[in-house]
């Protein structure tokens, strides 16, 4: 079972003693409802609902007590079938206020097709405790408040079982300043499009994962004095924000006295819409509908990148409102750069004092293990931390054959030596499983400026250390020469890498493409580079590349660097001065031939915004010991989390079946039929 946020989502089976309900009747009033009913409450007032249009029915939560008349089964009919009423229920939570509990009736279907209530024994369910709780003695729930979602309440009775749908609803209007009626009217029904104003961030089909800081929107074109609406809708949460934002026009998710967008990442799977409305005085007017979809899971481990203005490499856990310093640094030394992590957290490698850039290797908690007087630049480290490939400069391919070195983490004595004999090795990239490396292969220039390389792969062997097979599976051309920097999805089926006009990138035009390791079905990543959302310029400003080392929430995640603008918040685009910043892009597990799998990335929350921060390198957090809480498999050594008295802790008992986003082989050892056993941890997948 997926833990989210540390809510657990738990099926309560509980066996009711004689339970009696009214004949006919369904909610809490006691009057039979033949379809679905909502019910809401509006902040001090009940809300009595109507029988609507499409068949379903509104009623305000817990309007009866479900008293009444009993009335028995005939004892010489049998019966063949059940039914829950309502079928369909809305629980709707209106500015924190909990509504009264809300009450199903079961319903008996004998073999003359007659339908009377239950009135004996039977057992309630419902899957979604994290949104509402269950009178198993009534038939009865209760919305939490603490977030939306959607679940079903089961019931059993005589080896026969029905079910219903249940959504619980948040909702929330905001005005901090109140907004004069008459224009909030307005707002709510504006239908003109709006001729001045352009939203700016994020983009339209922005794929979000939970546990981030909220987004700040923001946009150009309005007054000083103008009015907004922001109204954001899903299924499961509704958000009316009324007031003034003043240029430049940048609006932040509250955080008092509820976190709303923790609120509505929680309750929100999959597709939202937002809508920017404005009034000038005189005309509302709207920019018209966008779209953005909520992934549901968080993002996995951490970030570590280069932050260039302080020469160190700093770490951002997704969810943090600033980055960590944690990197010791030896003494003498002022620069730590060119870093790589292990994919399970345990070790950095990175080079230091720049010029000749020596290497060294840090713990997790960024104590040093050891530092070598060795010239490298950028270094591959191996899944579990203890191999480095290092050395970017030995030999010349002109006259002998070039070379990186493989040595254990805490020397330079040579366990191997891979060897290139088209040109210099550059930028290595270990893959998932520890059997391959990627890297680039420059033929001119230096470690650090150059400007023709192609992309190959190789494999490797640590247990008897040795390279073997290199290919080439990139070639370079004429417009886009350095092809380098690549970086393996967490399947290892895919290979993300840059193509630009110089390694450097300062001053580069450079966008993001993917391929198979075999060479095949290239792709560039439009969406990611900005197609359609920024200036043609700006498409072309994206370096860097690095996956999360797993998949959550139905994704890959790539992470990478860009100059391009960040909304109306760093808009310099000189090119010797433009700022360098962090940007995330979710990524279809399952590509089509041809079919461009990224989606419009979001700028990561937390970085600093007067630093040039580059190198975003993903890892999974150190793992946990037995014994310890979790919410997710890959948290733990053992790759389980399971459910133990209540908690959900790391186990190395492997359960009858592998909950999504613990440790797996094959699909069929996923507990979810829809689940896929990708990158060595199950998931659903999405894209």
């Amino acid at each position: 079972m997926l833990v989210s946020n540390g809510l657990s989502r738990a099926l309560l089976s509980i066996s009711l003693p004689a339970l009696a309900l009214v004949a006919g009747c369904s909610g809490g009033d006691g009057q039979r409802q033949e379809s679905d009913t909502e019910v809401g409450i509006e902040s001090g007032n009940d809300s009595q609902g109507t029988s609507s249009e499409t068949g379903d029915s509104q009623a305000s939560a817990g309007d009866g007590d479900g008293d009444g008349p009993l009335l028995d089964m005939p004892d010489e009919n049998m019966v063949v079938d059940l039914k829950l009423e309502p079928p369909n229920a809305v629980i709707t939570v209106v500015d924190g206020v909990i509504p009264p509990e809300f009450d199903f009736t079961a319903i008996a279907i004998n073999d003359e097709a007659d339908e009377n209530p239950v009135d004996t024994s039977g057992v309630w369910t419902f899957d979604r405790l994290d949104i509402a709780s269950l009178d198993p003695a009534e038939g009865a729930l209760t919305a939490t408040g603490l977030l939306g979602g959607q679940g079903k309440i089961h019931f059993e009775y005589q080896g026969l079982s029905a079910e219903a749908n249940v959504t619980v609803k948040l909702e929330y209007t905001i005005d901090p300043d109140p907004v004069d009626p008459g224009t909030k009217a307005a707002l709510d029904t504006a239908n003109q499009a709006d001729p001045t104003v352009s939203l700016l961030y994020p983009y339209n089909f922005t794929v979000f994962p939970r546990g981030l800081q909220g987004p700040t929107i923001q946009w150009n074109g309005g007054n000083d004095s103008d009015v907004y609406n922001i109204h954001i809708v899903s299924p499961t949460f509704e958000l009316n924000w009324y007031g003034a934002v003043p240029n430049p026009s940048r609006w932040d998710f509250p955080k008092l006295p509820d976190d709303i967008w923790l609120k509505l990442t929680d309750s929100t799977e999959g597709d939202l819409t937002i809508e920017l409305k404005r009034f000038d005085g005189a005309t509302a007017y709207t920019t018209g509908t966008q779209f953005w979809s909520i992934a549901p899971a968080n993002l996995a481990g951490t970030i570590y990148y280069w932050a260039v203005n302080q020469g160190d490499v700093l770490r951002i856990q997704p969810g943090a409102s600033a980055p960590e310093q944690f990197i010791e640094k030896p003494e003498g030394t002022e620069c730590v750069a060119c870093h790589s992590v292990s994919r399970d957290g345990s070790t950095i490698v990175a080079s230091q004092h720049g010029g000749y850039s020596p290497w060294a290797t840090f713990n997790a908690d960024g104590s040093a293990i050891f530092a070598s007087d060795s010239a490298s630049g950028f270094q591959a480290i191996s899944p579990d931390g203890q191999w480095i490939l290092w050395g970017q400069s030995n030999g010349d391919f002109l006259t002998q054959p070039s070379y990186m070195v493989l040595s254990y983490q805490n020397t330079i004595d040579v366990a191997a030596q891979m060897f290139q004999d088209t040109g210099w090795p550059v930028h290595p990239a270990w893959s998932n499983d520890g059997t391959r490396i990627a890297y680039g292969v420059r033929t001119d220039g230096g470690w650090l400026d150059f400007n023709n390389s192609t992309l190959w792969t190789v494999d490797v062997d640590t247990n008897n250390p040795s390279f073997a097979n290199p290919v080439q599976i990139v070639a370079n051309d004429p417009q886009r020469p350095t092809v380098s920097y690549p970086t393996w999805s967490p399947d290892d089926a895919w290979i993300a890498f840059g193509r630009a006009t110089q390694a450097r990138t300062r001053g580069a035009a450079g966008e993001l493409w993917m391929v198979h390791p075999d060479g095949q079905n290239a792709v560039q990543l439009d969406k990611a580079n900005g197609f359609g959302h920024v200036g043609d310029g700006q498409t072309a400003q994206n370096y860097e590349p690095t996956f999360v080392p797993v998949p959550s929430g139905g994704y890959f995640w790539l992470v990478f660097v860009s100059e391009r603008q960040y909304g109306n918040t760093l808009t310099n685009q000189a090119v010797d001065t433009r700022t360098k910043q962090l940007w995330v892009t979710a990524i279809d597990i399952n590509p089509q031939p041809g079919v461009d799998p990224s989606h419009p990335a979001f700028w990561l929350p937390g970085q600093e915004l007067d630093n040039n921060n580059m190198r975003g390198y993903a890892a999974l957090d150190e793992c946990k010991d037995l014994g310890d809480n979790c919410e997710a498999g890959y948290e733990c050594c053992s790759g389980f989390c399971v459910e133990v008295d209540g908690e959900y802790v790391c186990d190395n008992d492997p359960p009858m079946c592998s909950p999504n986003l613990s440790a797996c082989s094959v699909d069929e050892d996923c507990c979810d039929p829809e689940a896929q056993c990708v990158g060595g941890f199950c998931t659903v997948v999405i894209g």
